[in-house]
């Protein structure tokens, strides 16, 4: 066992302790599909860009949410924006000191080398303490409307960017951040440029069919059938044949599974990361060049290590 497959296994044995009963999907598997979900969508007010964090309230098939977005960095309206989504329990709004999420290690402490646009996503539950949000994912539900609902707001600023002329928009995120990015290229495909960072289009297999599943409790270990027709959206990704997406996928991932992840970016370049799921998050430095690279127009050839 390597040090990526050790870490990501270790990580994952720490997150079941301090998870307790309070596991993914504990309570209920069972959901109307993700396509009702994006439909049922509606924000209180349309996206505002000028610098500075704003909420962005909106009613779910969950019931009302607090997803918000954060431009962290504008160069002007003529200039390309990144549109990031964070990762799981991550707190994006929180840049100061020590602070550990990756839009601050991946953009934000390298803002002033990227002459773009840096916008941040904050998807709804990610304001509360880790204990009040595992015991919301109990639910299968509030995580497809989670997933719905940072998807929409993604779509509501690329129009808002495209509308005031900054060109390209990028949407880049890492883990759930990617799968939101792959999500949102899948169903609206709006944005010029998708980056999904350590995600596919898989995502119901994380739940099942990976050491992940220890944190899967209750139902979703019960309905694995279920979890994997609500999550997977490979075959509905496939369909779309733009080219314009640009993932990084991890060789050691423990969780986002290199051998099946990457059958669904079967036209795609891939970059690949001889990492781990956690040690590719803690290379913010590559992470930020993949990015930098693709907004160039330097995309790398199929399967680069």
């Amino acid at each position: 066992m390597n040090q990526h497959v050790f870490l990501d296994l270790f990580t994952l044995r720490m997150a079941a302790l301090q998870a307790g009963r309070d596991r993914f999907f504990h309570h209920n598997a069972k959901s109307a599909p993700l396509a009702e979900h994006l439909k049922a969508v509606r924000f209180a007010s349309p996206p505002d860009l000028t610098r500075g964090p704003h909420e962005m309230p909106a009613d779910t098939l969950a019931g009302r949410v607090d997803p918000a977005f954060l431009v962290h960095q504008w160069r002007g309206n003529s200039f390309p924006t990144i549109i990031y989504h964070h990762g799981n329990q991550e707190h994006p709004f929180e840049l100061k000191g020590s602070a550990r999420n990756t839009f601050r290690t991946v953009l934000a402490d390298g803002a002033r080398d990227i002459d773009a646009n840096l916008i941040a996503i904050r998807a709804p539950f990610h304001r509360w303490p880790t204990r009040d949000y595992l015991r919301r994912m109990g639910d299968i539900t509030n995580f497809i409307a989670m997933l719905a609902t940072s998807v929409n707001l993604i779509d509501q600023i690329v129009s808002a960017c495209h509308d005031i002329g900054s060109s390209p928009v990028m949407v880049s995120g890492i883990s759930l951040g990617g799968t939101t990015t792959n999500l949102h290229r899948t169903y609206y495909n709006t944005a010029d440029l998708y980056v999904p960072l350590l995600a596919g289009a898989a995502q119901g297999d994380v739940f099942t069919s990976t050491p992940y599943r220890r944190l899967v409790g209750g139902q979703g270990r019960r309905h694995p059938e279920l979890v994997q027709e609500l999550l997977n959206f490979d075959d509905d990704y496939q369909k779309v044949t733009t080219d314009n997406v640009f993932p990084l996928l991890a060789r050691y991932d423990q969780y986002v599974v290199f051998e099946r992840q990457s059958t669904c970016y079967e036209y795609c370049p891939i970059r690949i990361m001889e990492r781990g799921h956690f040690t590719a998050a803690l290379s913010p430095t590559l992470l930020r060049q993949h990015i930098a690279d693709v907004l160039q127009g330097n995309v790398p050839s199929l399967h680069t290590s």
